[in-house]
């Protein structure tokens, strides 16, 4: 127990025997719910703060855990008394002491309420990037086997079921330092503290719509209902199935805010637990007491949990537009698509499918007369499959329309080079190989009489190159 916990526990129990009768006997505890749990939502900070005037200042009730420490105490009776001595010296009052205990009157620090009501389980930070705070190498650390960054700032907790959220501890590695904004000291202002947390927030899950850490209704604990998990069995597992903090948080390394920060979706889990070969029987999707806690006998297994059922979106015009899922940062291709290839960039997962697929465009007539239009107007999507060498290996040869070469290049060029230019300059251009005749109209006075005429009935060939 720690310092702050035994002093008061004590200041607790000194008030407790302040209460007993004069007959000697303790009344018994009255356990009542937190007053979120009643539907009664009494919002402490949000309520201070109209309060003083539309003002709160954190030192006022939030001190460090000691003398210089960067740790701040939970609000004790000492901050409380200070404007609420009446209420706990003349007439103790059960709506003060329902915002940190669970029975009244209190029978001391066993049971206090968490504060927050989800206390560590969700983040309690209104702004935080992690774009800005991970290792842009993803160096890993030798004596964890994991990302270096991942591990200093998340510890897992005794049983390995989860990670713990940083505290000030781990944030004043950097932020104590000095021009680190915020700043993060035994003497920061209210400013610093809201350039990460937002109080109201904290204590309100339907405070904004932006929370993606906080259910749309309070939840104790901050988990999903009746659903097991533990990270311990997958860490074990990590060596043979090659899994990092990324593999099912992918959105870290991206994410710039909160607002696009996601937990791991069903498709993660469906990436190994439905291959019978990889997963053992127990832990298979098909085993749902591997995650429920609570299951019913006779339920079908949803869409959602297998990798077999084609998903209802996945109608024949999403064959055809389909990039704009492909490309999302949490697209998920790889799980079904074998052929797709797993990576943090979306853009990258494309060229594992496209390049052992043919796109429906490229007919018959694609090779000999199609493809260079649309090379012209977009040759990077060209490039997602092929590189310069493929289009040089056959541009390299004698184009089939060229031939008989004396004849083409004699004036029969002439009309294909009217019809279409663009073609032409796919491989040349006036100076290396038009302005061989076509310079200053001496192809006029050069050329057979047969070229003549058709020059006459056509354009300015000096001019069509200019």
């Amino acid at each position: 127990m720690s310092n702050f916990a035994r002093r008061f526990a004590y200041s607790l129990s000194v008030l407790a025997l302040a209460l007993i009768p004069a007959f000697g006997q303790k009344p018994a505890a009255t356990p009542f719910a937190p007053p979120m749990a009643r539907g009664k939502e009494f919002f402490i900070h949000a309520f201070h703060k109209d309060k003083l005037g539309g003002e709160l200042d954190c030192k006022l009730c939030h001190t460090p855990a000691k003398e210089g420490s960067v740790t701040l105490k939970r609000p004790g009776h000492d901050q409380c008394m200070t404007c609420h001595s009446d209420d706990f010296n003349k007439e103790l009052k059960q709506v003060i002491c329902a915002q940190c205990h669970s029975e009244f009157p209190p029978s001391g620090a066993s049971d206090l309420i968490p504060f927050p009501r989800f206390q560590g389980s969700r983040a309690i930070l209104f702004q935080f990037s992690h774009a800005q705070h991970v290792d842009k190498k993803a160096r890993i650390d030798a004596k964890t086997g994991f990302r270096s960054d991942c591990t200093f700032c998340h510890k897992f907790d005794q049983k390995g079921v989860f990670a713990t959220f940083p505290g000030h501890e781990q944030c004043a590695a950097c932020h104590s330092k000095a021009g680190m904004k915020p700043e993060l000291s035994a003497n920061m202002e209210s400013a610093s503290c809201r350039n990460c947390h937002s109080p109201e927030e904290v204590e309100n899950p339907g405070f904004t719509e932006t929370r993606r850490f906080t259910a749309t209704r309070p939840i104790a604990g901050g988990k999903y209902m009746a659903i097991s998990f533990s990270h311990a069995p997958h860490l074990k597992a990590r060596a043979q199935f090659d899994l990092h903090c990324t593999t099912c948080h992918y959105a870290i390394p991206t994410s710039t805010s909160l607002k696009d920060l996601s937990l791991p979706k069903m498709l993660d889990c469906v990436q190994c637990h439905d291959s019978s070969r990889a997963v053992k029987a127990e832990f298979q999707m098909s085993n749902c007491k591997t995650c429920h806690e609570e299951t019913v006998a006779g339920t079908a297994i949803p869409t959602s949990h297998t990798k077999n059922v084609k998903p209802d979106f996945h109608t024949e015009g999403f064959r055809r537009n389909h990039e704009a899922e492909s490309v999302a940062a949490d697209a998920k291709c790889s799980v079904c698509h074998l052929n797709v290839i797993p990576s943090v960039d979306a853009k990258v997962q494309c060229s594992g499918c496209h390049a052992v697929m043919r796109p429906a465009n490229h007919t018959s007539r694609w090779k000999d007369d199609l493809h260079g239009k649309y090379v012209a107007l977009d040759r990077n999507s060209c490039a997602t499959c092929h590189t310069a060498a493929y289009c040089s290996d056959c541009h390299n040869e004698l184009p089939r329309s060229h031939n008989p070469l004396p004849l083409f290049k004699a004036g029969a060029h002439a009309l294909p080079a009217q019809l279409d230019t663009r073609s032409c300059l796919t491989c040349h251009t006036f100076q290396n190989t038009c302005a061989e005749c076509h310079i200053n109209k001496v192809v006029q006075n050069l050329a057979p009489a047969r070229e003549k005429a058709i020059l006459a009935k056509n354009v300015d060939l000096v001019g069509l190159f200019r």
